[in-house]
């Protein structure tokens, strides 16, 4: 188990989001969501690995020195 230091306004908002009764609870809540979401999002982008056809004439540092 790790400590974290937590100004304690950050811990009371995070336990009146969550509904937790500790602040240990609301922030292992959070950190669980977050990378929950972080890997279903990492899994749509895999998702489509290997089906975008590349253009080999596409020169992405010319479109840089057009922005």
């Amino acid at each position: 188990m790790t400590s974290v230091q937590l100004p304690d306004e950050l811990a009371r908002e995070l336990m009146a989001f969550t509904g937790q009764q500790t602040p240990q609870a609301a922030v292992q809540q959070i950190a669980s969501e977050f990378l929950k979401e972080q890997r279903q999002r990492q899994r749509r982008i895999l998702q489509y690995a290997g089906t975008f056809d590349i253009d080999p004439a596409y020169d992405y540092k010319e479109q840089r020195r057009r922005s």
